[in-house]
């Protein structure tokens, strides 16, 4: 597939063209600021052939307040209005809730087309409510996918905590930029075992800035690495109508 000669294989060379996990929405959390910048990573989309692009800010009323699904709404209605007309891509607004006492699995949600809803915890600590939430939303038909478990390096070698979520119906989300090295070697190895394992379902490239996919791009990987990323490039389409 990617020839025997080549033991590497750059991210930029498979062939991605649905983003499941962006904070491109401009102005609304941690992501990109103004709309000039997320037009121009838009651009960079579409040269490297992304037809569908997932919006999905942050969504913690601790951190961002603001960021209700309404309000969220008006934002990206206004923002895909406003593009220039040469950018032809397919837009969809998620989001990513944090899993803490403030998540209510029973309200209206932003959602992917088939009820998945995309959740993370905290970096530090395994959320108390986490096994909680995902209960929930299976129960009100939504499908959580936990966004990027490599980097909850906490649980390195936990490998069971991984199994219980996947159990319950929880799908996981590889972040791209995590194949760079980018959160050190605990977090490498728990990608080597979910991979290996065939716990991942989908990948994203969570992209905060430009910056963060150009390194995306230039990241090499093993070549049978590459082959299991391709595979959850392709289940990304699964997410989009």
């Amino acid at each position: 597939m990617f020839g025997f000669l080549k033991p590497k294989v750059k991210i930029a060379h498979l062939p991605y063209c649905c983003e499941v996990h962006s904070h491109i929405l401009p102005g609304v959390d941690d992501g990109f600021k103004n709309v000039d910048d997320s037009t121009q990573i838009l651009r960079h989309f579409q040269k490297d052939g992304i037809t569908h692009v997932a919006f999905t800010p942050h969504i913690d009323p601790g951190m961002f307040p603001e960021n209700t699904k309404p309000f969220l709404q008006e934002r990206f209605k206004d923002f895909v209005n406003a593009l220039p007309q040469d950018i032809n891509m397919k837009f969809h607004l998620a989001g990513e809730y944090m899993c803490d006492d403030q998540m209510k699995t029973d309200e209206p949600l932003l959602h992917f087309h088939d009820s998945s809803v995309l959740i993370e915890m905290s970096y530090f600590y395994v959320s108390p409510y986490i096994k909680e939430i995902i209960f929930g939303l299976m129960n009100e038909g939504f499908k959580p996918i936990l966004a990027h478990p490599e980097r909850y390096v906490y649980l390195a070698g936990q490998w069971e905590v991984y199994e219980n979520y996947r159990d319950m119906g929880c799908r996981f989300q590889l972040n791209l930029l995590s194949l760079s090295g980018a959160y050190g070697p605990e977090s490498k190895m728990i990608i080597r075992h979910l991979l290996e394992q065939d716990m991942y379902r989908y990948t994203g490239t969570d992209a905060h800035s430009l910056r963060q996919y150009m390194l995306i791009r230039n990241t090499e990987i093993p070549r049978k690495q590459a082959e299991k990323v391709e595979e959850l490039m392709h289940n990304n389409r699964e997410l989009f109508p």
